[in-house]
């Protein structure tokens, strides 16, 4: 039978160990954990831990659940660079390269969007042009970017029971696969509809596009990988994710 505890702080962190096993919305999960982070201590963390042991959970589980308790409770600054420490061969080494790339191109979206507003015409070969479409070319492949995490390493993370983790970034990924195919669509047209309409629709997108894909980026790099790289702790596996990655024409 699990303990008693005098503390309220105890019992959240018991049930917050829990909802984190059981992979409850990971975004809410990890707001609850950074407050809560806060407030308790090594004794708590030792109770909170005790508890699912008594349960029937086993030590393995509870300690990795633990792990990534406070990576959720850990604010940005104090996490560092996740990626330095990690060897240049490592797959996730090659995600987070291409989400700075990527960061590169939203930046140019936003500034070549505002160039285009402040134009009364633009045909297919105006350097504008060619700039937005360099741009759409590269979501239009980051798309394969997409793909590969939800074909290769979110199928990991489902076998260690992280189902909740994988759905909320798939969830994402649709949104901004969306907007991609939107992108192509919108270019495409520059010469069927009105430009003003062309203008007001590429304005439409990038206010949405630009936030939600920056927010995106973040959400892997500091919450979904270093979860990943606590509950993906064989060297192995991963050397098997990144053949797969290599297979998959990365």
């Amino acid at each position: 039978m699990a303990k008693t505890y005098h503390t309220s702080n105890r019992w959240a962190l018991t049930g917050l160990f829990k909802r984190i096993n059981l992979g409850d919305d990971p975004k809410r999960l990890r707001n609850e954990a950074s407050h809560l982070a806060d407030k308790v201590n090594s004794d708590d963390i030792a109770a909170a831990q005790q508890a699912l042991v008594d349960e029937g959970y086993s030590n393995q589980v509870v300690q990795k659940i633990s792990s990534v308790f406070v990576l959720m409770g850990l604010h940005k600054e104090k996490t560092g660079s996740k990626e330095a420490k990690l060897p240049d061969s490592h797959i996730l080494q090659k995600v987070w390269a291409e989400h700075a790339l990527t960061r590169c191109y939203l930046a140019d979206l936003a500034q070549i969007t505002e160039e285009i507003d402040h134009l009364d015409s633009l045909t297919d070969v105006s350097s504008e042009f060619r700039r937005l479409l360099q741009a759409i070319d590269h979501f239009y492949r980051f798309k394969r970017h997409i793909e590969r995490e939800e074909d290769i390493i979110f199928p990991y993370l489902r076998k260690h029971g992280w189902k909740g983790l994988c759905k909320a970034d798939e969830d994402e990924h649709k949104k901004i696969v969306t907007y991609i195919d939107s992108f192509v669509v919108l270019a495409s047209s520059l010469n069927t509809i009105e430009f003003d309409h062309f203008k007001d629709y590429l304005q439409e997108f990038v206010k949405y596009f630009v936030p939600l894909v920056r927010e995106h980026l973040s959400y892997e790099e500091e919450l979904l990988w270093p979860i990943a790289l606590v509950v993906i702790d064989n060297a192995e596996t991963w050397e098997t994710i990144k053949a797969f990655c290599n297979e998959f024409e990365y």
